[in-house]
């Protein structure tokens, strides 16, 4: 175990980017490490999230 403290990682300021697939939710540029996101970049990668999330289920199950 080293003594050598991690350093943190830089703060992303740009929101991630997810996309509706067929009952999924795709993030097509989440890096390979943990994120620290700025409040309004976590917001929106939030409300993203959301929107797509409800995108993919209504092409699983369209109403009507």
């Amino acid at each position: 175990m080293s003594d050598t403290p991690h350093a943190a990682p830089p703060i992303t300021r740009k929101p991630l980017t997810p996309l509706a697939g067929d009952g999924c939710v795709r993030v097509v540029d989440p890096p390979e490490i943990a994120i620290t996101l700025t409040p309004d970049a976590a917001e929106i990668s939030g409300l993203r999230l959301i929107a797509e999330a409800d995108a993919a289920r209504r092409k699983v199950n369209p109403a009507g």
